[in-house]
């Protein structure tokens, strides 16, 4: 099938790609890696007649430290944060999804920000940015707001994003000095494949007294959700396998699931109470991974 004929803008700076987006809003659609936008340009299913392109901004694309955050630039790609040594000391869960995101091409190529504002509910990068409590930056000619990451989606592929704002940052929390974490996602394939379900979890534990839960859940919902009831039930309980139960029971049933060509709502329900308990029995057993600053480590 042949391409729509677009018209492209690449603006060199930040300042330069506001003042487009000021003037065109809702007539161009910005892209960066172009990993989602090309398949809807080849698929028609693009409404956009302009792109803006964004990948020629070196300042959008960073991982920096900032106290007890890690900054990380909207263009900054999957295969950087991979390599970075700041997240893999102090948010090692977002490496364990990234990893798993798409084909090395994709990884070479897709970005963050733009898994944001793709808004797929089974987007395998924001789980973990759930549970390490994210605020989305969003930035216009003149002014600027951050919004918590449970607030930022609608929908699916809707995001409260404005049409002359750019998604220009994401904040995330460090993680605890030995915590446990994991990201678990079931697909049809072992590779590349788009999620049924997927859950990432922090764990932080006080001898054997859980002080926290974070679970968010992906691929069940219109947007990825936190499983908040769960959380409240691990909250200073000891971590048995009857808890681990529970916890899991509580999670499927926080899902709204629906039926697709990849499985059915269903489905997805018995697999969310698998690979949560799955996970947290791991950690139970002595084999689930944990976070010590500086480096990653199985205990």
């Amino acid at each position: 099938m042949a391409y729509e004929k677009v018209e492209v803008y690449s603006p060199r700076s930040l300042a330069e790609a506001l003042e487009i987006l000021s003037q065109k809003k809702e007539q161009i659609k910005p892209v960066a890696g172009g990993t989602d936008v090309m398949v809807m340009l080849k698929d028609g299913a693009l409404k956009e007649k302009e792109l803006l392109n964004l990948s020629y901004i070196p300042e959008l694309s960073y991982i920096k430290e900032k106290e007890n955050h890690i900054l990380i630039g909207a263009t900054t790609k999957y295969r950087e944060i991979r390599r970075s040594p700041i997240i893999n000391a102090y948010a090692p869960i977002l490496i364990e999804a990234v990893r798993q995101i798409g084909s090395p091409q994709i990884q070479n190529l897709g970005t963050i920000g733009g898994n944001l504002g793709t808004a797929s509910p089974a987007g395998d990068s924001i789980p973990p940015l759930y549970v390490l409590n994210a605020k989305v930056k969003l930035q216009k000619v003149g002014s600027a707001r951050e919004v918590h990451i449970d607030k930022f989606f609608l929908g699916p592929r809707k995001t409260v994003r404005e049409a002359d704002e750019l998604i220009t940052e994401i904040s995330v929390d460090k993680m605890e000095p030995g915590s446990y974490y994991f990201f678990e996602k079931l697909g049809l394939r072992s590779a590349n494949a788009i999620s049924i379900v997927n859950a990432a979890g922090i764990l932080s534990l006080e001898n054997k007294t859980i002080k926290y839960l974070r679970l968010s859940l992906g691929a069940v919902a219109p947007t990825v959700i936190r499983a908040t009831e769960a959380e409240e039930e691990a909250k200073g309980k000891e971590l048995t396998e009857d808890l681990i139960e529970r916890i899991a029971k509580l999670a499927s049933e926080a899902t709204r699931p629906i039926s697709d060509i990849r499985g059915t709502a269903e489905y997805r329900k018995k697999a969310t109470y698998g690979i949560v308990y799955e996970a947290l029995y791991k950690i139970l057993k002595g084999y689930g991974k944990k976070i010590e600053y500086g480096f990653e480590k199985i205990s």
